[in-house]
C-alpha cells in the first residue's frame, strides 16, 4: 500500500507548485500533491487549529482516501512523542509511504526524517519521497517542489558504515553501493571486495583481510569517481572505512609489520566486543611473535609450527607437572627460558589463552566449564594486559 502522509497548518492560500516541469495548484500542498502522486491512502495529520482551519480544503475534497489524524501542538517533548507515535503507528510494515513537509510545526522536516529512518529499519517501509512545496518562493513564479529522500540516505550510509567499521559486517553497505550503480561497473568491484574483506574478518583470515585492504581502497576509489554526486555520503563512508581497514595494510615480505597489522586486528577485534575472535587471533599470533623473537623465519608448515607451540607450552609444564623440568623443554623452550626476562609474562599468558580459548571453542559443551563472566574478566584482566605488555616489549608495536 503507497501512503501519503502531510501535515497542516493554519495557513490556506491558493499557490501554483511546479513539480517535473508541470504546474499544479493548490490551496495547501496536499491539494496540489493529489494531483501528481498516486496513494491508496493520505493521512493527513492535524493540529486542533489546522483542523479549523485547514482541513476543511482537502475534507470538501470528497475523497474517501483522505482521512484527518488528530495530534497535539508539540509545545512540550511528551507532545513530540506523541507525534511520533500517531504516525508510526499509521504505518504497516514494507509499505511505501511518501512524506510532505511543506505545512506544520517547524520542527516537522526533523522529525519526518527521524520518522524514516524508524520506519525504514523497523518496519521496512520504503520512503518513496519526502516533498517539500517551497510556497514562500512562489510570488512571481511557480513554486519549486523539491524532494529530499536523498538525505534520508544519509543516515543508511552513516548507519551502515559504522556496522562495517565496528562488526566488519559489509552487508548493508555493500547492498547500498550495489544499488548506486550498474550490474558490471566499479560499485559491482567494490561490493565484491566489501563483501571479501567483511568474510576475512568475521572468520578471523588476518592474511586474507590483509591482501584485500589495497584491492578494498582501489575498488572504493573506483567507485568514488562512478558515483559523482548521485551518492555524496559516500565520500564520508570511503575515508571512514580507509581510516578503518587501512590499519591493517602491511608488506606480506615484512614479518614485523605482518605482525603490527595482526596485533592492530586483535585490538580491533576487542574493541570492538568481537571477543572470541580476538582470543582465537591472539594464541596465533603469540606462536608467530615468539618465533620472530627467536629471530627464525615465520613458518606456518605443520612441524615448525609445532615446534614453537611446544616451546611455549613447555613452559606452562614447569612447576605444574611432576617431573617436567627445564631441562625437558626443546631447544627454543630452553632460550626462552634462560635468555628471556619476560618467560613467566609469557607462560602466564599462554595459560590463559589455552584455557579461554578451549572453554569458547567448546561452546560451554563442558563439565564444570568457565562462567560467561570469568571468561570476559580473564580476557580483561589477563589476556589482553600481558599480550599488549610483551608486544611492546618485543618492539612489535
Amino acid at each position: 500500500m503507497r501512503k501519503v502522509i502531510t501535515f497542516l497548518g493554519r495557513q490556506k492560500k491558493e499557490t501554483t507548485y511546479q513539480f517535473e516541469g508541470v504546474a499544479y495548484t493548490g490551496r495547501v500542498f496536499a491539494e496540489a500533491l493529489r494531483q501528481f502522486v498516486d496513494y491508496d491512502r493520505m493521512l493527513v495529520f492535524v493540529t486542533p487549529e489546522a483542523k479549523t482551519d485547514a482541513w476543511p480544503v482537502l475534507a470538501a475534497l470528497g475523497d474517501s482516501r483522505i482521512q484527518a489524524v488528530d495530534i497535539p501542538c508539540g509545545e512540550t517533548t511528551e507532545e513530540m512523542w506523541g507525534i511520533f507515535s500517531a504516525v508510526t503507528e499509521c504505518v504497516d510494515e514494507e509499505e511505501t509511504v511518501v512524506f510532505d513537509i511543506t505545512h506544520g510545526l517547524r520542527s516537522l522536516p526533523f522529525l519526518v526524517f527521524l520518522f524514516a529512518a524508524y520506519l525504514k529499519s523497523a518496519k521496512r517501509v520504503t520512503i518513496e519521497a519526502i516533498y517539500y512545496g517551497a510556497f514562500e518562493l512562489g510570488k512571481d513564479r511557480p513554486a519549486p517542489v523539491v524532494d529530499l529522500s536523498d538525505f534520508v540516505t544519509m543516515l543508511d550510509w552513516l548507519t551502515a558504515t559504522d556496522q562495517f567499521t565496528q562488526t566488519g559486517n559489509a552487508g548493508r553497505l555493500a547492498d547500498l553501493i550495489r544499488m548506486q550503480g550498474d550490474s558490471e561497473g566499479a560499485t559491482v568491484l567494490a561490493s565484491h571486495a566489501l563483501s571479501r574483506i567483511s568474510r576475512a574478518a568475521f572468520l578471523c583470515q588476518p592474511f586474507t583481510l590483509i591482501e584485500q585492504v589495497d584491492d578494498l581502497d582501489r575498488a572504493l576509489e573506483s567507485t568514488r569517481m562512478a558515483l559523482h554526486t548521485s551518492a555524496r555520503p559516500f565520500d564520508v563512508v570511503h575515508s571512514e572505512v580507509s581510516k578503518t581497514f587501512g590499519q591493517f595494510r602491511a608488506d606480506r615480505a615484512d614479518p614485523r609489520a605482518m605482525l603490527r597489522a595482526q596485533y592492530r586486528l586483535i585490538e580491533w577485534y576487542y574493541g570492538n566486543n568481537q571477543l572470541m575472535l580476538a582470543v582465537t587471533l591472539a594464541r596465533e599470533w603469540l606462536v608467530s611473535a615468539v618465533t620472530y623473537r627467536l629471530e627464525r623465519p615465520i613458518d606456518l608448515g605443520r612441524e615448525a609450527r609445532q615446534e614453537m607451540e611446544h616451546a611455549i607450552t613447555g613452559l606452562e609444564r614447569i612447576g605444574s607437572r611432576p617431573g617436567f623440568t627445564v631441562a625437558c623443554l626443546n631447544e627454543y623452550g630452553r632460550r626462552i627460558h634462560d635468555e628471556w626476562p619476560d618467560w613467566r609474562e609469557l607462560r602466564g599468558l599462554c595459560s590463559a589463552l589455552a584455557s579461554v580459548r578451549n572453554t569458547l571453542d567448546h561452546a560451554e559443551h563442558q563439565k564444570d566449564a568457565m562462567k560467561l563472566e570469568k571468561i570476559v574478566k580473564k580476557i580483561d584482566t589477563v589476556i589482553i594486559p600481558k599480550l599488549r605488555g610483551l608486544a611492546e616489549a618485543w618492539g612489535i608495536i
